[in-house]
């Protein structure tokens, strides 16, 4: 293959060597590119040019099949904690200090939740890995699996500093995305830029959405805490003239 974007993942293992070794195991019918551990340690599981199976099935504005032209770079944690009294516990059972502990609300929620923490080492090797990558191929975005397959996967999660992450990776100033909102109520959703496409979906006022691209004054958005039936993401074209800009 040859790779144009970068897709961030936790592990949700017990370590960076069982995961190693879950991925070396053909029954798992999984794998990434990279693995990186608590102390920032690099492994490589698959060439750069070669496909891995991370992505799963998986969509991000007009593509989708993420493992077609991805890299996968996965970071030692456990992901999502469950709280009990005042102890925080993996999936697996494993007790995590408080000290590990980031509470927060995952982007795709409406609750708050718990989530292990990342290390700086961690996060320092994931960007200079990024850096490289970027350097060696025409990498057009980093995206977190959580993107790439929403109401599905939930990784990297909030617990990652994914925005000022790629900020800083691609130069941007402003670390945020452009959020608009709906200013007509039963706005159409629509499959194509004009009004001769197919409409998707009815917007009531005040929906929020993602600016992902545009064409003839048309957006092309990702309506943000709307999930589709499915449990699918839900894109489209909206006329740039009912849009009105959060932030």
């Amino acid at each position: 293959m040859v790779p144009d974007n970068i897709i961030l993942h936790f592990t949700a293992g017990r370590s960076a060597e069982s995961s190693v070794a879950w991925f070396k195991d053909p029954e798992a019918k999984a794998s990434a590119h990279i693995v990186i551990d608590r102390e920032g340690k690099i492994t490589q599981m698959v060439e750069f040019n070669r496909k891995a199976w991370h992505a799963g099935v998986s969509r991000w504005a007009d593509r989708s099949g993420f493992n077609n032209f991805s890299i996968g770079i996965e970071l030692d944690n456990p992901g999502r904690l469950t709280k009990v009294n005042d102890r925080f516990y993996s999936w697996f059972g494993k007790e995590y200090p408080k000290e590990v502990v980031v509470e927060a609300k995952h982007k795709h929620e409406k609750s708050i939740s718990f989530w292990h923490n990342f290390t700086e080492k961690q996060i320092d090797s994931c960007f200079r890995i990024c850096k490289l990558l970027m350097e060696t191929y025409s990498i057009k975005d980093i995206l977190g699996h959580d993107d790439i397959a929403p109401f599905r996967k939930n990784d990297p999660g909030p617990a990652f500093p994914m925005e000022s992450f790629r900020a800083k990776l691609f130069g941007r100033q402003d670390d945020t995305a452009d959020i608009y909102k709906i200013t007509e109520n039963n706005t159409n959703l629509r499959t194509g830029a004009g009004t001769t496409f197919e409409s998707i979906a009815k917007l009531p006022l005040n929906t929020e959405v993602e600016f992902v691209k545009s064409k003839s004054g048309w957006f092309y958005v990702y309506v943000l805490k709307t999930p589709a039936a499915g449990g699918e993401p839900l894109y489209g074209w909206v006329s740039g003239s009912l849009l009105k800009k959060v932030k």
